[in-house]
C-alpha cells in the first residue's frame, strides 16, 4: 500500500466519522514527523467547558531514535500525546481521545499486538490526553498490529473504526493458539 492510498482510507474513515482534518507538523526535539491530524469535538457532559473533549488521531512516521519495545513506544506516546495537546487548545476540550497511527519500516511480528497493549495501558500521567488506540502499520509489508482500549458511552469510536478498516486492507500476525 502506498501512503496516498493511506491517506484516502483514513479519510474515508475519520472525515465520514465527522472528524476534521488539519495538516502535520514536523518537532525536532523530541524528534516526531507528524504527517495529519484528526479532530472532532466531544460534548462529555453539560457544563460549558469542563464537559467538552476532543477526540484526535495523530498520524506520525516513527522516529529512528525509537525502536520497537515497550519503552520505545511509551515514548513515542509520550510525544504524540504532547504534541496534540499543543496544537488542541485546552479551551475546544480539556480531555483529549487520542489515537496514535505510526508508519514503521520495522517488520510486523506476531507478538506485536500485546507489547502494544502494555503501552496503551500506560501510565500517562500529567498529560491530557487518554489513549484509546494504538496502531502499528508498515506499508511495504502491507501489515499492521494495533491494540485498542474503550471508551466510556461509545465517545471516541474512532479507534474501533480505524481498526476495522485496517483489519481488511492490512495482515494480522495472529499467535497460534496453544491447545
Amino acid at each position: 500500500m502506498l501512503e496516498d492510498q493511506l491517506d484516502e482510507l483514513l479519510d474515508s474513515v475519520l472525515l465520514e466519522a465527522g472528524c476534521s482534518l488539519e495538516p502535520g507538523e514536523e518537532f525536532r526535539q523530541p524528534a516526531l514527523d507528524v504527517l495529519r491530524y484528526y479532530s472532532r469535538q466531544v460534548r462529555v457532559s453539560w457544563p460549558p467547558v469542563v464537559g467538552k473533549a476532543q477526540s484526535v488521531t495523530v498520524v506520525v512516521r516513527q522516529p529512528v531514535d525509537i525502536g520497537f519495545s515497550e519503552a520505545g513506544y511509551g515514548q513515542l506516546m509520550t510525544r504524540a500525546a504532547m504534541a496534540a495537546s499543543s496544537r488542541f487548545s485546552p479551551w475546544r476540550g480539556l480531555a483529549i481521545g487520542l489515537s496514535v497511527v505510526v508508519l514503521t519500516p520495522e517488520p510486523i511480528a506476531p507478538g506485536d499486538d500485546e507489547t502494544l497493549g502494555r503501552v496503551l495501558a500506560g501510565p500517562y500521567r500529567r498529560l491530557r490526553a487518554v489513549p484509546f488506540g494504538l496502531f502499528r502499520l508498515n506499508l511495504g509489508q502491507e501489515a499492521a498490529s494495533f491494540a485498542l482500549a474503550t471508551s466510556a458511552d461509545a465517545l471516541f469510536p474512532e479507534a474501533e473504526r480505524l481498526a476495522d478498516a485496517f483489519s481488511e486492507h492490512f495482515r494480522r500476525f495472529v499467535p497460534f493458539l496453544e491447545v
